[in-house]
């Protein structure tokens, strides 16, 4: 249906990889970044106030320290892994059918259905079909030609609706 080069920039790929990974753990989970901290929290707070052993206050504060650390790292992690994508590859060859996008970038080409995608975000400059709690697709505005948005838009509301 429609097939275009997409052109990606290391700055705004890196924004918008930021920007869904910030967004996802509001909306997509919350519970799992945030819940798991509070728990270890309450835990190591309980040990240390019954005199608990200091192996339990360790391994439970050990695993409370990684528990703030990891989506910390990821915050800087992933938008650098973006840009570095987008400067090795800045164009990427888009492809959309009734079924699907299809994205080759180098030799690679990867596959994402419609009934895959859970959500359309906006990012500055980029549209992101979220496909997990932990990955999006996506793609520049600026790229998009006439329609293309539209048609990914309602392919993905189509699948949604077929599928359940």
């Amino acid at each position: 249906m429609h097939s275009f080069d997409a052109h990606y920039d290391a700055e705004g790929s890196a924004r918008a990889e930021r920007a869904f990974h910030v967004r996802a753990i509001r909306e997509l989970r919350p519970w799992s970044t945030f819940g798991l901290p509070a728990l270890l929290s309450v835990l190591v707070a309980a040990g240390s106030a019954i005199g608990a052993p200091g192996w339990f206050l360790l391994s439970f504060g050990l695993l409370l320290l990684a528990s703030v650390l990891v989506p910390a790292f990821f915050y800087f992690a992933r938008p650098r892994a973006a840009a570095r994508l987008a400067r090795q590859h800045p164009v990427r060859r888009i492809s959309l059918s009734a079924q699907a996008l299809t994205m080759c970038v180098g030799e690679r080409s990867v596959v994402v259905e419609w009934r895959e995608v859970i959500r359309i975000w906006e990012a500055p400059g980029y549209l992101l079909l979220v496909v997990g709690k932990f990955t999006a697709v996506s793609i520049p505005v600026s790229s998009l030609p006439t329609g293309a948005r539209e048609f990914i838009e309602s392919s993905a509301k189509s699948a949604k609706a077929v599928g359940g």
